[in-house]
């Protein structure tokens, strides 16, 4: 299982103060930073050259900058942290210490040679990555390494260590990252803590049983300048509101979240409701977070507001409109409808793998002309295609604004939402979600929503399966919704390879507690399995699981050979969006093409 979960403890104390929400007179107004890095002396380098490249170049002359130019732009001082306080630590004995860099890297990185290290004809591999071993002999004491590079260059070099005598027994103190892990380097070892699947293939013998310090693929993008380091958003923000967009945090019947930005001008914000065709308006301050985006060169900061709304009348349509409280500056009047006290027909909508792209717009428009009166939107992971890029969720939510404005949208967690090991924070700043999730797990990632007689279970597969499998079982057992789903990015079962962990822990409690549909992405195909239990098709839905397998944006070209277990497959270049309309003791799904077409379809009874 691919886990995406690094500097936790960071990462965790923001969300929970974001779960608990801020003061509107709070003195200083919290601050969501797309990427979190270990903080250190290069993060406090890396924002001031980038603080003086913004100064002294225009947006143009950023986004052509190479490696010769940030080479010249750096003080000597920069220069020095830059090459040995990236990544440090106090050895023992003498040691040699070999670094492995992945060979299609195009510059290497400036202070190996530096420092006197040396390239070796060892080579290193796994199943996606070859990499070069340089070495350099250090006496006992302190070892200083650099950044892996101006051009974020995933992945990220690794350093191994050993003894140079083979009877000396090592041990490590003062790391810098404080939480660093350590690893054996052996062949089938890992190597990445964000991507513990991919496992080493060829070890030299040389270097077999030396102690190996993992990371993340991400952290490169600490010092990211050059290649797409900075961005431009097509979205700018500004004075009056925009990026409307509705969660639901807490019941569906009786609450609701809504979420919206600005630019740095407007520093409060006021939600006005009332019920459709009401006369007076209630106001509702809003609290404020700031999301920064360092790289997105025009536009790094913006002022984000959410709201929420409790108490309210089940099965109620409300009108409301947000912004600064002024007249002039506030959002049009737009409405949100709240779940039904009691189970009635409803519809909603489901989607994967959206990656921001731009067939997304049309496709969302196309469902929601065919299906109206949706209740709200489902995404299963893959939102975007960077999680910690700001202006790839302010594509997604400019394609989407006429569709979240009045329905609710719930994401679930997908690797590129905290893509390379860097983590959730950005979305989870972008949206008020539900914290009912499984203890001791970042608060939004997983959930449960209750809509009427259906039950949606949000999994998070960045995250430890085993540690959410007793969350998901208490779930499952206490809940007497008719219809249950389980929303999550890997598929169990698949074609192109099945998700041992899910398998073991997840998919026996979807037997067990007779999950009906169970919805993930991925691999971007379309897949309908015939009723599964055990991993074996059974004649009846009422016996076993239904696993779907979507993907909205044109999917790949390859063409795997459908699997005895499927129903339905498609594997040709096509968009999705489906639909679940529960009705009583009936749940139809359909499946729409981006052209407007119904490609498959499934009814279940109970």
């Amino acid at each position: 299982m691919k886990k995406f979960r690094p500097f936790l403890p960071a990462v965790l104390v923001l969300a929970i103060a974001l779960a608990a929400g801020f003061a509107a007179a709070a003195p200083t107004v919290p601050v969501v930073k797309a990427s979190t890095f270990p903080v250190g002396p290069v993060q406090d380098v890396m924002d001031g050259i980038v603080k003086r490249l913004y100064a002294q170049k225009s947006i143009e002359e950023l986004r052509a900058l190479d490696d010769a130019q940030v080479m010249a732009f750096i003080t000597p001082e920069e220069h020095a942290t830059l090459a040995t306080k990236h990544w440090s630590f106090d050895a023992n004995v003498p040691v040699v210490v070999s670094i492995l860099r992945d060979r299609a890297q195009k510059v290497v990185p400036f202070w190996l040679a530096e420092q006197g290290f040396q390239k070796t004809e060892l080579e290193v591999r796994n199943a996606k990555y070859v990499y070069e071993v340089w070495q350099k002999t250090y006496a006992a004491g302190h070892v200083g390494l650099g950044i892996n590079g101006f051009d974020g260059h995933r992945p990220h070099y690794i350093p191994v260590v050993g003894p140079v005598k083979a009877n000396d027994k090592l041990t490590f103190s003062n790391f810098f990252p404080a939480d660093q892990k350590l690893l054996e380097l052996r062949t089938g070892g890992s190597l990445y803590i964000d991507w513990p699947d991919l496992l080493w293939t060829r070890v030299p013998k040389e270097l077999e049983g030396q102690v190996l310090l993992p990371t993340i693929r991400g952290r490169a993008r600490e010092s990211h300048l050059i290649d797409d380091a900075f961005r431009v958003t097509k979205y700018p923000a500004a004075s009056a509101p925009d990026q409307v967009a509705l969660t639901w945090a807490g019941d569906p019947k009786t609450t609701q979240a809504v979420q919206w930005r600005t630019d740095l001008s407007v520093d409060t914000g006021v939600l006005r409701w009332r019920k459709q065709g009401g006369k007076e308006w209630t106001g509702t301050p809003a609290r404020r977070c700031m999301i920064e985006d360092r790289m997105v060169a025009n536009l790094p900061k913006v002022n984000h507001f959410t709201a929420e709304l409790t108490g309210l009348t089940p099965g109620t349509v409300y009108e409301y409109s947000v912004g600064d409280d002024k007249d002039d500056t506030r959002s049009p009047v737009a409405t949100f409808t709240t779940a039904p006290a009691e189970a009635k027909p409803f519809t909603f909508l489901w989607m994967s793998d959206t990656h921001n792209r731009p067939e997304i717009g049309p496709l969302l428009e196309t469902a929601a002309k065919r299906w109206p009166d949706a209740a709200f939107l489902t995404v299963s992971g893959d939102n975007v295609g960077m999680g910690q890029y700001a202006n790839d969720w302010d594509i997604l939510l400019g394609q989407w604004s006429g569709f979240v404005k009045n329905k609710p949208f719930m994401p679930g967690m997908g690797n590129h939402d905290a893509i390379d090991g860097l983590g959730p924070d950005l979305m989870l700043g972008l949206f008020d979600l539900p914290k009912n999730g499984p203890e001791g797990t970042i608060p939004g990632c997983a959930y449960a929503l209750r809509y009427s007689n259906a039950l949606l279970i949000m999994l998070d597969v960045t995250e430890d399966v085993q540690k959410q499998a007793k969350w998901l079982e208490e779930t499952l057992k206490n809940t007497d919704a008719t219809w249950k789903f389980a929303v999550f990015h890997f598929p169990p079962f698949d074609p192109d390879g099945d998700e041992p962990d899910i398998l073991k822990w997840w998919v026996p409690l979807f037997d067990e507690y007779h999950v009906d549909f169970a919805l993930s992405g991925h691999v971007h195909h379309y897949l309908r399995s015939k009723p599964l239990r055990g991993g074996k098709v059974v004649d009846s839905p009422k016996d076993g699981t239904i696993y779907c397998v979507t993907v909205s944006i044109p999917g790949d070209m390859r063409r795997p050979q459908k699997p005895d277990y499927a129903e339905f497959t498609d594997f040709s270049p096509k968009a999705f969006c489906n639909a679940f309309t529960v009705d009583g003791n009936r749940c139809t799904m359909q499946a729409m093409d981006q052209d407007g077409k119904i490609c498959d379809e499934v009814t279940v009874e109970k």
